[in-house]
C-alpha cells in the first residue's frame, strides 16, 4: 500500500542549514532534556516524600492509639476491661481513613488477633512479631505498615499495626505526573518557537555584519560594520572586523600609492631611454654621439634594474613577515663585513669608516637580509658624506633588555626634522638630495627595505638629525633571544 505524498511548502522555505535554525534546535533540546530531567526529579521527589509523610503519620497513629489505651484503662490494672473500647476506637479510626485504604491489626501478647480490618492483607496478619521492639515502621508485601508495643502494669501486652498499601501513593504520584503532563506538551510547542525568535534576535547583528561584507569591494573600502555599545562578543567581532578592515583599507591604499610611485620612478628612466634613442635615430650621427647615447642608456638601465632589484626585494620580505628564523648570526661580524666591503670607497674619498663594538650579539635571523640593511644605511651615509668625513659603526648588546642596538653616524648633509619620518616611505627623496647632482642617485627604496626587513626580525627602525648639514644618526633595535650555541 502506497501512502499518499504530503506537501508541506513551508518545510522547503526553512533555511535548514542557517545559524539560527541549529541554534534553535540546540536550544529547545537543551530546554525540553532539562525539562524531562525536571519533571522526572519532581516525580521521585514528590514520591519519596509522600512515603516519608505516610510512615511517620502511621507511626504517629499507633502512638496515638497507644496513649489512648493508656487513658482507656488508666483506672483497671489489666487491658480486659478496656478492649472493647479499644476496639471501638480503632474501628472508628479505620472508617475515617477509609478513603486512604488504612487497615489495622491489634494483636495481643499471645499473637491472636483481637481484631482486623477487613481490607488488611493477610500477609500482615500472619506476621510474627519482635517482641523486642517497641516501635517500627517497615515495608513489606507493597504496604507501608507502623507497629507498636503496649504494655499495662499488669504485664499484659497488646501489638497493633496500622498500615495502608502503596498503590494508594503511587495513585497520587500518577495523578501528579497527569497534572504536569499539559506543562511538559506546552513547553514541547512553545520551545521551539520561543527558541527561534530569540535566536532571530541573537543572530541579527550577523546578518548585519554579513549584509555589510557583501557590500565590501576591494575599490571601496570605507564601509563599516555597527555597533550596538552592548560589549558582548558580537560587538567586539564587529569592532574586530572594523579594525581589520582599516588595516586592509590602509594597506590597499600603501599599495595603490606604491603602483603609482613605482610608475613615476620608472617613467623618468624610460622616458629618457626613449627620447635619447629617439634623438639618435633621427638622423646619422658620428661613432662618438652613438656610443654617448648608448652610455646614456645602459646607465639608465642599470638604474631600473636596481629599482626592480629592491622591489623584488621589498615584496619578498613583505611575503615573509611573521615567518619564523631557524638559523643564527652575529652581529658584530655582520658590521664587520659590510664595513669591509664599504672600505674601499670610504678610503678613496678619505672617509673615516669606525667601529665600535661591545662583543658578540647572537641572535635568530637572516644574515643575508641583515647586512642589507647595514649595507643600505652605510652607502646612504657615504652617499651624503663629504670627503674627509666620519662614519661611526657602533654595536651593543644589552642583555638586561634583550636587544641589540646598531647606530650608524655621519657628520654628512643632516635631514630636515620633518623629514625625518618620511624617509622610510617608499620612493621618497629629499629635495636637496634630488636636486643634488654629485649625489648617486638612489632609487627611494633603502631605507623602506631596511625599514620592513627589521620588523620582519621583530625590531624598529628610526633617523635622528639635528637638522640640515649636521649629520644623521639612523638606530636600528633587534631583539635578543636566547641561542644555545653549539660547541666546537
Amino acid at each position: 500500500m502506497r501512502w499518499p505524498a504530503i506537501d508541506l511548502p513551508f518545510v522547503g522555505q526553512i533555511p535548514w542549514g542557517s545559524l539560527r535554525v541549529r541554534l534553535t534546535l540546540l536550544n529547545s533540546a537543551a530546554v525540553l532534556l532539562a525539562m524531562l530531567i525536571l519533571l522526572f526529579a519532581v516525580r521521585v521527589g514528590v514520591r519519596q516524600a509522600l512515603f516519608k509523610e505516610t510512615e511517620e503519620t502511621l507511626l504517629g497513629e499507633v502512638r496515638e492509639v497507644a496513649m489512648s489505651l493508656e487513658e482507656f484503662q488508666a483506672d483497671s490494672p489489666g487491658f480486659t476491661p478496656t478492649k472493647a473500647l479499644l476496639i471501638a476506637e480503632l474501628k472508628r479510626k479505620a472508617r475515617s481513613h477509609l478513603d486512604r485504604s488504612w487497615f489495622i491489626h491489634l494483636v495481643d501478647g499471645a499473637e491472636s488477633t483481637l481484631w482486623v480490618s477487613d481490607n488488611c492483607p493477610d500477609e500482615i496478619r500472619t506476621l510474627p512479631i519482635d517482641e523486642s521492639v517497641e516501635e517500627t515502621v517497615k515495608r513489606d508485601f507493597k504496604c507501608r505498615w507502623a507497629r507498636r508495643r503496649i504494655d499495662s502494669s499488669s504485664g499484659d501486652r497488646l501489638y497493633v499495626r496500622i498500615g495502608m498499601p502503596d498503590q494508594v501513593i503511587e495513585r497520587d504520584v500518577d495523578n501528579l505526573t497527569w497534572f504536569l503532563l499539559p506543562i511538559g506538551i506546552g513547553f514541547t510547542l512553545l520551545t521551539p518557537l520561543a527558541g527561534y525568535w530569540l535566536a532571530l534576535r541573537a543572530t541579527q547583528p550577523i546578518a548585519g555584519i554579513l549584509k555589510t561584507a557583501d557590500r565590501l569591494r576591494p575599490t571601496k573600502l570605507g564601509d563599516r560594520l555597527p555597533t550596538r555599545g552592548t560589549r558582548d562578543e558580537l560587538d567586539q567581532l564587529s569592532a574586530t572586523i572594523n579594525r581589520l578592515l582599516d588595516q586592509v583599507a590602509r594597506h590597499v591604499e600603501r599599495q595603490q600609492q606604491f603602483v603609482a610611485d613605482a610608475a613615476h620612478e620608472l617613467r623618468g628612466p624610460l622616458a629618457a631611454m626613449q627620447n635619447s634613442l629617439e634623438v639618435a635615430t633621427a638622423k646619422d650621427r658620428s661613432l662618438e654621439s652613438y656610443q654617448g647615447t648608448l652610455e646614456e642608456a645602459l646607465g639608465e638601465t642599470r638604474h631600473l634594474t636596481k629599482l626592480a632589484n629592491d622591489l623584488l626585494l621589498l615584496a619578498e620580505v613583505g611575503n615573509s613577515l611573521g615567518s619564523v628564523f631557524n638559523s643564527v648570526c652575529d652581529l658584530d661580524e655582520v658590521i664587520r663585513q659590510t664595513a669591509g666591503m664599504f672600505g674601499g670607497s670610504a678610503e678613496e674619498r678619505s672617509i673615516e669608516l669606525a667601529i665600535h663594538s661591545t662583543g658578540k650579539a647572537v641572535i635568530r635571523g637572516d644574515e643575508r637580509q641583515l647586512r642589507q640593511v647595514i649595507s643600505n644605511v652605510v652607502d646612504n651615509a657615504l652617499r651624503f658624506t663629504p670627503n674627509g668625513g666620519l662614519i661611526e659603526l657602533s654595536l651593543e648588546a644589552r642583555q638586561d633588555q634583550a636587544e641589540a642596538i646598531i647606530k650608524v653616524t655621519d657628520n654628512g648633509r643632516g635631514v630636515a626634522p620633518d623629514h625625518a619620518e618620511k624617509v622610510f616611505d617608499r620612493f621618497f627623496q629629499a629635495e636637496a638630495a634630488r636636486n643634488r647632482g654629485d649625489i648617486k642617485r638612489g632609487g627611494g627604496l633603502g631605507l623602506s627595505i631596511c625599514r620592513s626587513i627589521v620588523e620582519r626580525h621583530g625590531g624598529r627602525i628610526s633617523l635622528e638629525s639635528p637638522g640640515l648639514g649636521q649629520g644623521t644618526t639612523v638606530t636600528v633595535v633587534v631583539p635578543l633571544r636566547p641561542v644555545r650555541l653549539k660547541s666546537v
